[in-house]
């Protein structure tokens, strides 16, 4: 059956995959944006686009709030911390008192988190999987106010499910937009120890999934990663495969904490996540495992 979703976050990294095929499926897309003229360029004239909830004027059937600046753009300034917090929970707040005040009941409600809700772990860590508790931090106290935002939908919607999500792999964009350019020219090399966890997901997969949950009766956290998480030393020395590159200019943890500030959390520490309710659930990846994922995207950069 053919849905009006509204989408927060869009225009971002993911909804630029997940609201063309979104729309290919005959659903009816709305989004909100601060640019619509920028949002029609990018995904077409198809879409709606709305610059606040109050110019939305019909009920609609899925809500997936994907909205929030990118954690890792910028230095944690106070202020940067302020924009990061803003971008979701501030908005998330907002999405939850306009549901309200125009009495939305939507089928399903779809809001993002990230796998920084368990804290950030030197090392091989132990597995976070859903029923893992939170962790401490900016990153973790982020998740944890985000998530607690959208919670008074939970008793307007049939069902709310919360992505704790990975890092996010695709081409042209996420975090391999970094680091394309220079691990291309052989310039790449380990973080730290090398030892740190990145747990990651295929941004094909991860619309794939996003699929699954409309399809399923899963509400919930549910962690939005692969099943096999690798370290940074694994990562670096697949993505230099691929590339067919040495990757030989390490980056040490103290140049990592001075250029980056408490930032370099991000870099220097993990988390292995295990996505246990897509594989209790019998999510199939098309690519599970690293190397899988960055040879094709690898193929279509």
């Amino acid at each position: 059956m053919k849905k009006h979703i509204l989408i927060t976050g869009g225009t971002g990294f993911i909804g630029t995959a997940l609201v063309p095929h979104w729309l290919a499926l005959g659903h009816r897309i709305t989004v909100l944006s601060r640019d619509p003229a920028r949002g029609k360029r990018l995904l077409g004239p198809d879409v709606t686009f709305v610059r606040e909830f109050s110019d939305i004027e019909r009920k609609v059937d899925w809500i997936v709030n994907l909205a929030g600046e990118g954690i890792a753009d910028q230095r944690w300034s106070e202020k940067r911390k302020s924009a990061l917090r803003d971008s979701r929970i501030a908005l998330t707040e907002r999405l939850a008192r306009w549901a309200v005040q125009t009495d939305q009941h939507p089928e399903l409600v779809i809001s993002g988190s990230a796998v920084g809700y368990y804290g950030s772990v030197p090392g091989d860590t132990p597995v976070f999987t859903e029923e893992s508790a939170p962790g401490a931090g900016f990153a973790a106290s982020l998740c944890i106010d985000w998530e607690q935002a959208i919670r008074p939908l939970q008793e307007r919607s049939e069902r709310l499910v919360i992505l704790r999500t990975g890092i996010v792999l695709g081409e042209h964009g996420g975090m391999l937009k970094r680091l394309w350019l220079p691990f291309n020219a052989g310039l790449g090399g380990v973080i730290g120890s090398g030892d740190q966890v990145l747990s990651w997901i295929h941004r094909d997969d991860y619309v794939r999934a996003l699929d699954f949950i409309t399809r399923s009766t899963l509400s919930g956290p549910v962690n939005m990663t692969a099943p096999y998480p690798v370290s940074n030393s694994e990562f670096t020395g697949t993505l230099a495969s691929v590339l067919s590159r040495p990757a030989i200019f390490p980056m040490p943890a103290f140049v990592a904490r001075l250029l980056f500030g408490e930032m370099s959390e991000l870099l220097l520490e993990g988390q292995k996540v295990s996505p246990g309710v897509l594989m209790a659930n019998d999510f199939s990846w098309v690519y599970p495992n690293l190397r899988q994922a960055l040879g094709h995207i690898a193929d279509e950069w």
